[in-house]
């Protein structure tokens, strides 16, 4: 496997990705430059049908995703069950922690924003006034203010190349959760979540699990020691969505 793929895949190289836009947050998004195309197409669509369509989150480099999990692994945000409440208690098993995390959040090296394919979008418009952006399916369920930009992104985005990689239905997640026949590993139901099919796929069948596994085991992180209890093949399938 040539090592500059394997380096973009794990979130250590972003040579040859363009700025998608400025990010509601003062930062400055990357994303590939063909997924930069299909997007602002997209856009063009989506304010056709009265949605102000907006990009949050793009490219995410393996030292940011890397702060994200150790932030929670080490209580200092919080993690999400899944009803998409903050935990009273962490577990105090190092494994049962790190696989709650992972409900909602992947491992570095093994999130597909490294990839430079993937977004994670809103609707600027239809966001209540002095409400903050909580990239919950809570904001997609029936009768909530992203309901409707959620069924727009369903009926749309395979025309301009894009799908949702973990799903779109959030009433189903939420029954599947209070009713308690959610997969103890399942991915949470993310429908802001936007891939670039083409570009995900292609870079997805590069995907080297071992050496993924390799690089995430070696490096200082508090969690490193317990990524290979939890990282099995099915799990990697689930959590890129391969």
């Amino acid at each position: 496997m040539a090592s500059e793929v394997m380096a973009r895949l794990l979130g250590l190289e972003e040579s040859g990705l363009v700025p998608l836009e400025q990010g509601p947050f003062g930062c400055v998004l990357l994303i590939d430059p063909k997924v930069n195309a299909a997007f602002g197409a997209l856009q063009a669509a989506a304010q056709a049908a009265g949605f102000e369509l907006k990009a949050c989150s793009a490219y995410r480099s393996f030292s940011a995703q890397a702060a994200i999990v150790s932030a929670k692994f080490q209580g200092q945000r919080p993690v999400l069950d899944a009803l998409e409440q903050p935990l009273k208690e962490l577990p105090s098993d190092p494994v049962a922690r790190l696989n709650a995390i992972l409900r909602f959040s992947a491992l570095p090296g093994f999130s597909r924003h490294h990839w430079g394919t993937d977004l994670d979008v809103f609707a600027a418009n239809a966001l209540p006034p002095g409400q903050s952006l909580q990239l919950t399916y809570h904001e997609y369920l029936s009768g909530s203010y992203f309901y409707e930009f959620g069924h727009f992104l369903r009926e749309n985005l395979t025309a301009y190349g894009f799908y949702q990689p973990y799903g779109a239905d959030a009433d189903a997640m939420l029954r599947k959760a209070q009713s308690g026949t959610l997969e103890p590993n399942a991915v949470g139901c993310e429908p802001w979540h936007i891939s670039y099919r083409a570009g995900a796929e292609r870079l997805g069948r590069c995907f080297d699990m071992a050496a993924a596994l390799d690089y995430v085991a070696s490096c200082d992180l508090p969690y490193a020691p317990y990524v290979r209890a939890l990282m099995t093949p099915e799990r990697v399938a689930a959590v890129l969505a391969l």
